[in-house]
């Protein structure tokens, strides 16, 4: 097995562990908020899924760090074209709130970064063949 394959492997065993510690600690914190309303610990209630959010991110800077550097330079690419479509994306959006489009929740902003360097990993692998 190469050293990518290696490192997608283990990328998505620790992606995954990470994915379920987000999933539990969800599911806990919706079940946990309630018992601790209007005490401080609704703030630690609340910021468990953090948990696994963080196990996610490590196992990205992980995985950056042990592919080649063909690999690294078009993940950074889809990284870059992701960030820029959710910035622009989230400015024009800002400006249309201004003349009638209703309020947005923040979390809106995860799923755009998400669909924006799903095309950004696509647009590399193609760049690149």
């Amino acid at each position: 097995m190469s050293s990518d394959r290696k490192a997608h492997v283990a990328y998505l065993i620790r992606f995954t562990i990470g994915m379920l510690l987000y999933s539990l600690a969800i599911f806990s914190s919706r079940f946990w908020s309630h018992s601790v309303e209007g005490t401080p610990w609704r703030f630690v209630s609340a910021l468990l899924p953090m948990i696994g959010a963080c196990v996610c991110a490590w196992a990205m800077m992980k995985m950056f760090r042990e592919i080649d550097e063909m690999q690294q330079k078009k993940m950074l690419e889809a990284l870059v074209i992701s960030s820029a479509g959710t910035i622009l994306t989230c400015l024009a959006y800002v400006f249309m709130e201004e003349v009638g489009l209703p309020l947005l929740n923040a979390s809106w902003v995860v799923m755009v970064w998400g669909v924006f360097f799903i095309i950004g990993t696509l647009w590399t692998a193609w760049r690149y063949r």
